[in-house]
């Protein structure tokens, strides 16, 4: 069995009172009042900044204080950017779509793919500098509702396509142009992506499925399946620290509230969003997410709810 010295590298110590300050993980003996305790992570949704426009389909990065909006619902060309608690316009888009994908920072971003009703699939690949997008290196193989992750200079999108034949394709980008990587074992659309491009982690999608496929760079291998199969949802985070939440479960089809969090070998539940939602755009980390828009039928939402992990300290028992 490991102990907690194993872990922590010290010991636990005998108090007569509790500590402060204390950070999540520390433990020690309560010797007045003869209890063992420890300060635990403990995480919450809350309600963050409203955006300016009504949205869905559309695409996120950066951070949870420093997040970026793009693209969405009808086609819209629409930017906004997050400080924290307001949001504000950014630089249009050069190619206005929806269903596309994102990632990077909010000084550093990427916008590629999507469609136009039709559906029309696209190629377009365009680089954002924090106040205006500009024209890339178009993908090699066009579509939408794919996964995506990364850093703009070391990106992945995966699978996607248009509806209803979706791809297995990978694409790496280098921040200058986009080249073939190994495929998908199984293609969706409708597929959650988070990580990077060296560990990125592909979930669920559509046909339904609760399947989870991990990358190392060079291939991908099956993860740990989801609880329950979801499309349309989110995800922040890394590939051993990940957060999947919202999106639709099938068959029904109903928009979901919960949350889930993937420490790279098993889903654990963690608290469930304050209103139901898929087709939203997610970013930041698995400590400090955000979800931003969502399909709000008929139309889309401004909703933005903000996850956060704080410590709290916990009496431990028995039982």
């Amino acid at each position: 069995m490991t102990t907690f010295k194993e872990i922590r590298g010290q010991l636990i110590k005998s108090l007569a009172s509790d500590p402060s300050p204390v950070a999540t993980g520390d433990m020690w003996y309560n010797s007045t009042s003869k209890t063992l305790k420890g300060v635990q992570a403990v995480g919450a949704w809350a309600s963050g900044g409203n955006l300016p426009r009504s949205t869905a389909n559309n695409a996120g990065a950066g951070t949870q204080t420093a997040g970026l909006n793009f693209g969405g619902f009808n086609q819209s060309n629409g930017t906004e950017e997050y400080n924290g608690s307001n949001w504000s316009g950014g630089g249009n888009l050069g190619t206005a779509r929806q269903n596309l994908m994102g990632f990077g920072l909010q000084t550093a971003a990427i916008a590629c793919g999507g469609d136009n009703p039709g559906p029309s699939v696209k190629n377009e690949s365009e680089t954002y500098n924090g106040s205006a997008w500009s024209e890339g290196n178009n993908l090699n193989t066009a579509r939408g509702l794919a996964g995506a992750c990364g850093i703009v200079t070391a990106g992945i999108v995966f699978s996607g396509g248009p509806e209803p034949s979706p791809t297995a394709n990978s694409e790496e980008y280098n921040g200058t142009s986009w080249s073939e990587g190994n495929n998908v074992n199984t293609a969706k659309f409708n597929v959650m992506g988070c990580g990077t491009q060296t560990a990125a982690l592909k979930m669920g999608g559509n046909p339904t499925s609760d399947s989870v496929e991990e990358y190392n760079g060079t291939s991908w291998t099956a993860g740990t399946a989801l609880p329950v199969a979801r499309i349309g949802a989110a995800a922040a985070g890394l590939q051993t620290a990940a957060l999947l939440f919202a999106g639709s479960i099938p068959p029904s089809a109903t928009r979901t509230n919960t949350s889930i969090n993937y420490d790279g070998s098993s889903w654990t539940a963690t608290p469930s969003m304050g209103t139901a939602s898929n087709f939203l755009a997610g970013a930041g980390s698995n400590t400090a997410a955000l979800a931003i828009g969502g399909y709000n039928p008929p139309s889309g939402s401004n909703r933005t709810e903000e996850f956060t992990v704080a410590g709290a300290t916990k009496t431990f028992t028995t039982s």
